[in-house]
């Protein structure tokens, strides 16, 4: 998958057409209500712990509930960003 399919991506690279888009850290709360609007859920590649957000079309990725994301972006020491429409998970600073 390139990282202009990922649904994690924060903007699209200049190199395909895009511009830089200004990230900012979001609640958890804040993110279910932009992936309810997006019709994404939280979801996790098979046989890891690598989460991210889904549609839910692909086989590689089971959607997992809001606790299970939760705990699993706590124990990575990831936070949710959002800019442009976009959310990305990033490590805290």
């Amino acid at each position: 998958m390139s990282d202009i399919d990922a649904l994690t991506v924060g903007s699209i690279p200049a190199e395909h057409g895009g511009m830089h888009v200004p990230m900012k850290p979001i609640s958890v709360d804040r993110a279910k209500t932009i992936a309810t609007e997006k019709n994404l859920k939280p979801g996790k590649v098979r046989g890891t712990s690598e989460i991210e957000f889904t549609r839910g079309g692909s086989p590689r990725v089971e959607i997992i509930d809001w606790p299970e994301f939760e705990q699993i972006l706590a124990q990575k020491g990831l936070e949710i960003h959002e800019g442009g429409g976009f959310m990305k998970l990033m490590k805290k600073t």
